[in-house]
């Protein structure tokens, strides 16, 4: 029941996920919190955003935007499974996933900078999925690059993502060096533009140096409430389970998915990398549940137990109901 819900490419699907996403912002929605992230160093777009967003001074338009961000990105992931055929099955469902995910690290259900570059980077995802079959793709990789380049002017970490467009070259057609020229120059071109302008003006620079400083740390997973480590870890054995299953039938599925696998599993493991090695901390969920998502569509979607999986979609769901709404009942 519960799968055929969310699986379905029907606008009754569209709608149940955003009452779904409705009902776990609800807490968000009656709380105290301002609903904004005060960055004490904010990069430069993210200083007019937020500058803008104290100004009007209003908590409630605050969360609004933070939720239409979320749902925009769930439903931009959707779209490029949708419409570039990334698992085979045109389906809500990953969507369903992207906001499942997101909804339990609410500490970041407000206005953030990783939710203005996430949202760019998935339009630049969808640049770079729109240059397979391309016998000239520059456009779309400078397009990209250009995007990532002004996701890293709200959150720099994002700047590391130009390794996915390399990566994509490789995987879709290796040797061409305009095109990894090109993914690399939009970027680069954002920061000259951003720093001729504070030549020009003679405005301070931002630490770069510090920015990019490499700083190995775990994050504190125990530092967490237990109900949020009990849904963190039932989402990471979906995970797990969801991968072992993938092994079985990779091989028989077509290229064009294997490769768009291998393109989220490095986007997964970039992801990981920058939580662990850079200043980026729990955040960077945003950027991870956009593989995982496709990863556990695709699982559920294959799942031949139709009842195992309303199950197992049943108990993610009670979780996170439970990691917002009552994040004492476990102590």
């Amino acid at each position: 029941m519960l799968l055929r819900l969310f699986k379905g490419f029907l606008p009754t699907n569209l709608a149940l996920i955003i009452l779904l996403a409705l009902t776990f912002w609800i807490s968000v929605f009656i709380g105290d919190a301002g609903g904004i992230y005060i960055d004490p160093s904010p990069l430069p777009f993210y200083k007019l955003v937020m500058d803008f967003f104290i100004l009007i001074d209003l908590a409630i338009l605050n969360k609004i935007i933070a939720f239409a961000l979320i749902v925009l990105q769930a439903f931009l992931v959707s779209a490029v499974n949708n419409h570039f055929n990334l698992l085979g099955y045109r389906s809500y469902m990953p969507a369903f996933f992207f906001i499942l995910i997101t909804a339990n690290v609410s500490e970041y259900l407000q206005i953030h900078p990783i939710l203005f570059a996430n949202t760019l980077f998935l339009v630049a995802w969808i640049k770079i999925k729109r240059a397979k079959g391309k016998q000239n793709a520059l456009d779309n990789y400078f397009d990209a690059s250009l995007l990532i380049g002004l996701a890293s002017l709200f959150y720099f970490n994002f700047i590391y993502l130009i390794i996915i467009l390399l990566i994509n070259i490789l995987i879709s057609r290796p040797g061409n060096l305009k095109e990894f020229g090109m993914a690399v120059f939009g970027s680069i071109l954002v920061w000259y533009l951003l720093f001729a302008f504070y030549y020009i003006t003679g405005t301070a620079t931002n630490n770069i140096e510090g920015l990019m400083r490499f700083e190995p740390e775990i994050y504190d997973f125990m530092s967490l409430p237990l109900i949020t480590k009990i849904a963190d870890g039932y989402l990471l054995l979906l995970i797990v389970i969801s991968s072992f299953s993938l092994f079985r039938y990779y091989n028989s599925l077509n290229i064009n998915i294997r490769n768009n696998l291998k393109l989220s599993f490095y986007l997964f493991v970039l992801g990981l990398l920058l939580i662990i090695f850079t200043n980026s901390s729990y955040e960077m969920v945003y950027l991870i549940a956009v593989p995982v998502s496709l990863f556990l569509s695709l699982f559920f979607i294959n799942l031949k137990s139709k009842l195992f999986a309303d199950i197992l979609l049943l108990i993610a769901i009670l979780i996170t109901f439970a990691n917002l709404y009552f994040p004492d009942i476990i102590v």
